[in-house]
């Protein structure tokens, strides 16, 4: 079996920090949607969550977005 080399080596080490990277991105963006959405909750004061379910489904949505969009490039 062959080793790696130092440019096969960098190369992959950039791909684990590039799609790690997209992974802590989707987390920031769906856990501060999902905040904001709790933080509407509670200042309307509703009997329903439906703003942090709200928040939870646009944080989805834009990371998802984000994402392809880096794929793409």
């Amino acid at each position: 079996m062959e080793k790696p080399t130092d440019e096969k080596r960098k190369a992959l080490l950039r791909s684990y920090a590039r799609y790690s990277g997209m992974g802590f991105q989707m987390i920031a963006i769906i856990g501060a949607f999902a905040y904001g959405g709790v933080k509407l909750d509670d200042h309307i004061k509703g009997n329903q969550p439906w703003f942090t379910i709200l928040g939870c489904l646009l944080g989805i949505g834009l990371s998802f977005y984000f994402v392809i969009k880096q794929l793409q490039e």
